[in-house]
């Protein structure tokens, strides 16, 4: 009995960490760190356009000031994280604000959470995602912009969404995607290293993550003989990386307790293999919030927008 209590407490435990970790990164991606983030942005904002008029899903639109229409724009698009089951487009507010306010056109959207009763695998959301890219293309257009190129960047299930779009979409996208920049961002969904997301969200095992996460009902025999990794390997961006795949900024912490090391390493090898060009930024001293090591997200911002006037 007191070892079953022990575990029973440890298993709270690793949920509670779990949850304060979610919630700090939604405040990441919606305000903090302000004093990096922080604007005179004197723009546009168009508030709630709809690009899923069935779901009501909507997007926010950041214009900067002073755009010469005459010339081509460049669209960078926020997608918040949130464990895939929580945040909002108004996550990005700041980010989409800093990146407008020096001359890009900003967006951030919102699009299908796992909530209980509601199925919502991570391919949906990418379908999702390249038809807000349609639709603000359209908007643009008819705001008289040509928006002709753009980047995709996230925070942690927001990272792991912008990666998945960039290397499967980046084509056939609306708006051609030039790059991909992101944090935190899960990079590989071996189910064997979710425990933790598979507690926090009550799921039956291994099967159902699967299940959950892909859209994909699998076999008892599918999880045992491994049938069901090609489905894994459609969600996970370190295994969708190839020798096409866009140049790639990321950051992550080193003291992460939510996303696995193998992740982060599984996606910079596949970066280095296939020949992608990247960059890299370890935060030694950070946990999945990202919070302990502001000089390297300074850093992290700044190559971002070298990143903008690289491949832009």
């Amino acid at each position: 009995m007191k070892k079953s209590k022990i575990t029973l407490r440890l298993a709270l435990l690793f949920i509670a960490v779990f949850l304060v970790s979610a919630l700090a990164t939604v405040k990441l991606t919606g305000s903090a760190p302000q004093r990096l983030l922080r604007t005179d942005y004197h723009g546009t904002i168009l508030k709630d356009q709809l690009y899923d008029t069935v779901i009501g899903h909507g997007y926010d639109l950041y214009l900067p000031e002073n755009v010469d229409t005459t010339l081509p724009q460049k669209l960078i698009l926020f997608i918040h994280g949130g464990s895939f089951n929580s945040g909002s487009k108004e996550d990005g507010e700041a980010w989409c604000k800093y990146y407008a306010s020096y001359g890009y056109i900003a967006a951030t959207l919102d699009y299908s959470l796992q909530k209980k009763d509601a199925n919502a695998d991570l391919l949906q959301m990418n379908r999702e995602i390249a038809e807000c890219v349609a639709a603000i293309k359209q908007n643009c257009t008819d705001l008289g912009y040509d928006v002709d190129e753009m980047a995709v960047c996230g925070v942690s299930a927001g990272g792991t969404l912008a990666m998945n779009y960039a290397y499967s979409s980046a084509v056939t996208s609306a708006i051609p995607v030039r790059f991909v920049f992101q944090l935190a961002g899960p990079a590989d969904f071996n189910p064997d290293d979710w425990e933790i997301l598979i507690r926090t969200n009550k799921w039956d095992g291994a099967k159902e993550f699967v299940q959950q996460m892909t859209g994909i009902a699998v076999t008892d025999e599918q999880m045992v003989n491994g049938d069901y990794e090609p489905y894994i390997d459609a969600i996970s961006p370190a295994r969708l990386v190839d020798e096409n795949s866009v140049p790639t900024l990321c950051g992550y912490g080193l003291k992460d307790h939510l996303v696995p090391a193998s992740s982060r390493e599984l996606l910079v090898a596949a970066l280095e293999e296939n020949g992608v060009s990247y960059d890299y930024l370890p935060f030694p001293n950070s946990n999945h919030g990202m919070y302990a090591d502001l000089d390297l997200l300074q850093e992290f911002l700044d190559l971002s927008l070298e990143y903008c006037e690289r491949y832009f």
